[in-house]
């Protein structure tokens, strides 16, 4: 605090003006706390691509890419006749019967691999070898097992899904701290107790991130079984639009299945807030 004199013989008093510190951080600006906002970026970034796809799209012609206003039209179309609800109820039943299916058994698997050393020397080279397979190729293989239609469509499903979650379980059970594992053996705590209470909650934002991949992975598998097998759902009115050049209903369609899987993936988010709000990651970096 500087001190000043205002007169000979007098004593000095402090100088009371404010001092501005110069490694102070800056005051950010109106822009910069609009784009901060959660939201802002990923609407913006929405909205300029839907304005350069409809120029794009206004110089080329209708067959090799339509506009989003004719998508928009198409969509609406599938909705009033019924094609598009029919095809999504449809899929979305394959869709929540294999990843349902392999949610479970992975999570289930993935924990006795990650606490069990036998079961992991096990179950590994399964896991490795169907992880590196193209398991599309299995699909003829599949139809033999179970048929031409729903079943069929759920196994392959269930195929394209369930190693990720097998894997990502039994790395995060696997990676418990060991000082955890310690205490629990101090107080001679019962090996559920451990899953229960120690392994399963530190791998929760494992599991969760596994099921945010294999979803993915099991709409494809949806997406394909219906191509590929029953030529219904969303993947039958892909063949078919596709197979007449309908571009628009065709975009539509595939639009459908992709909102599908945002919408799911945004239902695992809130699932694991929910079930591990001790998960929450924070956003970091500088814009």
């Amino acid at each position: 605090m500087a001190l000043t004199n205002d007169a000979p013989g007098r004593a000095p008093r402090p100088d009371l003006s404010p001092v501005q510190d110069p490694e102070a951080p800056a005051e950010p600006s109106a822009l910069r706390t609009f784009l901060r906002r959660r939201w802002t970026l990923p609407i913006l970034s929405v909205v300029v691509f839907l304005i350069v796809w409809q120029i794009v799209g206004m110089n080329l012609n209708p067959i090799l890419l339509a506009t989003p206003g004719s998508v928009a039209v198409a969509l609406g179309e599938l909705v009033v006749n019924g094609q598009l609800g029919f095809a999504f109820l449809r899929a979305m039943g394959a869709l929540g019967a294999g990843f349902g299916i392999a949610a479970v058994v992975g999570i289930g698997v993935g924990l006795l691999m990650g606490r069990s050393i036998v079961a992991y020397r096990v179950i590994n080279p399964y896991v490795s070898f169907f992880q590196a397979t193209p398991l599309i190729a299995l699909t003829p293989l599949v139809v033999i097992w179970a048929g031409i239609g729903f079943p069929a469509e759920v196994v392959i499903t269930f195929l394209l899904a369930v190693w990720t979650v097998i894997i990502n379980t039994s790395e995060g059970t696997r990676n418990t701290p060991p000082i955890l594992l310690d205490m629990a053996s101090v107080y001679h705590a019962k090996e559920s107790s451990v899953v229960r209470n120690v392994a399963l909650p530190h791998a929760v934002p494992y599991i969760f991130a596994g099921l945010r991949i294999a979803l993915g992975k099991a709409l494809i598998g949806v997406i394909i079984g219906e191509m590929s097998i029953s030529l219904q759902g969303l993947g039958g009115l892909i063949v078919d639009f596709g197979d007449s050049f309908q571009t628009a209903k065709l975009l539509a369609a595939i639009i459908t299945s992709s909102i599908v899987g945002v919408v799911g993936t945004i239902i695992i988010e809130i699932l694991r807030r929910y079930i591990a709000p001790w998960s929450q990651t924070v956003d970091r970096g500088k814009l």
